[in-house]
């Protein structure tokens, strides 16, 4: 029976990889920065490790013995060094096979910050010789659970700037069953998979929201200036707001308006679609 290790494994996109590991053939482990997190994964049925990223022989450690990884970082200014942590970690070990979780539009010469970060990490794994599979997931629709929830609640609001704009919204279970799927075959090295989700306008979610919840919810469109300000009045620190400053202009300008079959290609279903997301969790909102 293979070993997977989950690097990342206590966010969200790694709580979906775990979910999806469950009842596969296999054994999986989970790469925890912070032991007080270690509940998280054991619900899972996976096997907590401690592990440091930003430390080549905590990581060597890690993975000793394993023979899959799963890597997401959350947003940072220099993932690379993690990202060559890893591929030094696996060359070290031995492991057959590295998934990675970047971002969209993942190019090191690309027009916006994230997607420079996304696509170096991307150049290192492809140099590195390591058999590898890449999902570039858009937006996540679990953002109105991580950043709305607040004025949904206490305002039945929820503010964007994105005027009257469609954008993607990929629900983060889907990414996670793609990532067990490549992690549990060799049918995915090489590959690199876009998964954009559904797209929407803000209108749109505003209507999915008023139904999932019984009451109406009101999609505010606001002024990238008032995004901004809110950002930093949030204590967000000033490389992220510049970053997530980039990415809704973007989006605002129909960028992330597309549509990528490659989940529907491979498991043969289509994305799942905000208003699922919102019933499913309509008792947070």
């Amino acid at each position: 029976m293979e070993k997977i290790i989950i690097l990342g494994a206590t966010g969200n996109i790694g709580i979906a990889v775990l979910k999806n590991l469950q009842g596969k053939k296999a054994e999986v482990f989970a790469g925890v920065q912070n032991e007080k997190k270690i509940d998280k994964v054991l619900k899972y049925g996976a096997n907590p490790i401690i592990v440091n990223f930003a430390d080549q022989e905590s990581l060597n450690n890690a993975l000793r013995d394993m023979d899959r990884v799963f890597l997401v970082t959350p947003i940072m200014q220099n993932p690379l060094q993690i990202t060559q942590n890893v591929i030094n970690a696996i060359k070290l070990n031995g492991l057959k096979h590295f998934v990675r979780s970047t971002a969209a539009g993942a190019d090191s010469s690309g027009k916006i910050q994230m997607a420079r970060w996304a696509g170096a990490s991307e150049d290192l794994i492809k140099a590195s010789e390591i058999n590898y599979t890449l999902i570039r997931p858009h937006t996540f629709i679990q953002n109105f659970i991580n950043f709305y929830i607040g004025s949904i609640k206490a305002q039945n609001s929820f503010y964007m700037p994105m005027d009257g704009a469609r954008f993607a919204q990929l629900d983060v279970s889907d990414l996670g069953e793609i990532a067990a799927m490549a992690l549990t075959t060799d049918d995915h090295f090489g590959k690199t998979y876009e998964l954009s989700g559904l797209a929407y306008t803000g209108s749109e979610l505003e209507q999915g929201l008023s139904w999932a919840t019984g009451r109406k919810i009101s999609y505010v469109a606001i002024s990238d200036e008032q995004a901004h300000n809110s950002m930093v009045g949030n204590g967000m620190p000033e490389w992220i707001v510049s970053a997530m400053t980039e990415l809704n202009y973007i989006m605002k300008m129909g960028y992330t308006d597309t549509y990528s079959e490659d989940f529907k290609n491979i498991t043969g279903k289509e994305y799942r679609s905000a208003n699922e997301f919102f019933e499913t969790n309509k008792s947070l909102f």
